[in-house]
C-alpha cells in the first residue's frame, strides 16, 4: 500500500534547536508509516518557489507545529496559509506567546482558520494555551493540550563523563546585540569554585546556529569548552551528559529535563513558565538580569525526578499517538 505523504508546517528549515526536534520527532513516531516533507524549501519570504497550491499536490494532508505559532498579535506568511485548509490540516503541539498582546484581526483570522472543517486535530502543549484559545480564539472544536512533543523524542544515551561535573550553559543571539551576561559569569565562576568545569553548547545550526557561535564568545571564560554541531543528536547528548543546565533556549530545558538534568531558564517566556508548572519546579524559573542568578545554583540542586519524567513523556507521546490515528483516518 501507498504511504500518505505529509506535509510538515513549521519554522523548519533555519537550524533553531527546538524546531529541527520537531522534525527529529515526526520522523520517529510518523515516517515509518507516513512519507513525511517539509513544505517550505526557502527560508525567506515567500517561502516556496513554487505556487502554494501546486506545493499541495504532493501532499495528502498537512501537519502545523509544534512551536509557539499561534501569535495573538499577527499571522505568519507561513504557518496559517488557508491554502492548507484544501487538504485535512493537523495542528500539533503548537503555544501560544502572550507577552506581545493581541490584535482583532489576528484574532479573528485564527478562529475562521482554526474553525475550519478541514482542521481535523487540534493539540496545544500546555493548559495554559488551551485556556488562551478557548476564551479568545473559540474555535469550532477545543485544542487538546499535553505536554511539548520533544518529551516524546528518544533522546541518545549520555553518560556522565568521567572528572568533574559539567555545569553546561546556552546562550543566543538576539537581534545581533550582546546580552549583558553578567550574572551568568558570576554563576559560571561560582561553579568553577564548587569544582564543576563549564560547556557553552551551542543550540542551533545552519543561519541560527552560526549566529549563535558569534555571540557565544560574549561569554568570556577562560577554559570553558565550547560545543558546536549540526547535530541534533550530538547537542542533545552534550545536554544530557551535563550535571546541571542554565539555558536561555526553551528545547535547552526541555531537553535537559528529558535527561533529569535541572536547568536553569534564563528566558521566563509563557512556554517556560508553563513548563516549570507542569514539573512543579520554580525554583528554576529565573533570568539573565537575576542578580540571584549565582545563590540559586548549589551542587545539592535536585534533578529531575524520573516520575516528573516519565509524566511529560506519556503526555507527549499520547499525542503523537492521536495525531496517528487522525492522519490515518483522514
Amino acid at each position: 500500500m501507498k504511504k500518505k505523504r505529509i506535509g510538515l508546517v513549521g519554522f523548519f528549515g533555519w537550524g533553531n534547536f527546538g524546531d529541527e526536534l520537531f522534525v527529529d520527532v515526526y520522523r520517529q513516531w510518523l515516517e515509518p508509516e507516513f512519507e513525511l516533507k517539509v513544505l517550505n524549501d526557502l527560508t525567506q519570504k515567500p517561502y516556496f518557489s513554487r505556487p502554494v497550491p501546486e506545493v499541495l499536490e504532493d501532499v495528502d494532508a498537512v501537519v502545523i507545529g509544534g512551536g509557539d505559532l499561534i501569535m495573538p498579535w499577527t499571522v505568519s506568511d507561513l504557518y496559517w496559509k488557508k491554502e492548507y485548509l484544501t487538504k485535512p490540516v493537523h495542528v500539533c503541539g503548537v503555544g501560544v506567546p502572550t507577552w506581545k498582546g493581541s490584535a482583532a484581526p489576528a484574532v479573528e483570522y485564527m478562529r475562521e482558520f482554526l474553525s475550519h472543517p478541514n482542521i481535523r486535530y487540534f493539540n496545544v502543549r500546555d493548559r495554559e494555551s488551551a485556556n488562551w484559545i478557548n476564551k479568545h480564539i473559540k474555535p469550532a472544536t477545543e485544542p487538546s493540550h499535553g505536554a511539548d512533543i520533544v518529551f516524546a523524542l528518544d533522546m541518545p544515551s549520555a553518560p556522565k563523563p568521567e572528572g568533574a561535573p559539567i555545569l553546561g550553559v546556552v546562550t543566543r543571539d538576539r537581534s545581533d546585540k550582546p546580552d549583558d551576561l553578567t550574572n551568568v559569569l558570576a554563576l559560571c565562576q561560582k561553579a568553577l569554585g564548587l569544582g564543576y568545569r563549564i560547556r557553552h553548547i551551542v543550540l542551533g545550526s545552519g543561519v541560527v546556529g552560526r549566529k549563535d557561535v558569534a555571540r557565544a564568545q560574549d561569554l568570556d571564560i577562560p577554559g570553558k569548552e565550547l560545543v558546536v554541531s549540526e547535530s541534533t543528536a550530538d547537542l542533545c547528548k552534550a545536554i544530557g551528559e551535563c550535571t546541571a543546565l542554565t539555558s536561555m533556549k526553551f528545547h535547552g530545558t526541555v531537553v535537559a529535563a528529558a535527561y533529569g538534568v535541572p536547568s536553569f531558564v534564563l528566558s521566563a517566556t509563557d512556554k517556560s513558565r508553563n513548563l516549570m508548572r507542569m514539573m512543579e519546579r520554580p525554583d528554576l524559573l529565573t533570568s539573565i538580569a537575576d542578580k540571584h542568578l549565582p545563590d540559586r545554583f548549589s551542587q545539592y540542586t535536585p534533578p529531575i525526578p524520573w516520575a516528573t519524567r516519565n509524566l511529560l513523556r506519556r503526555r507527549a507521546e499520547a499525542t503523537l499517538n492521536e495525531l496517528a490515528e487522525s492522519l490515518r483516518s483522514c
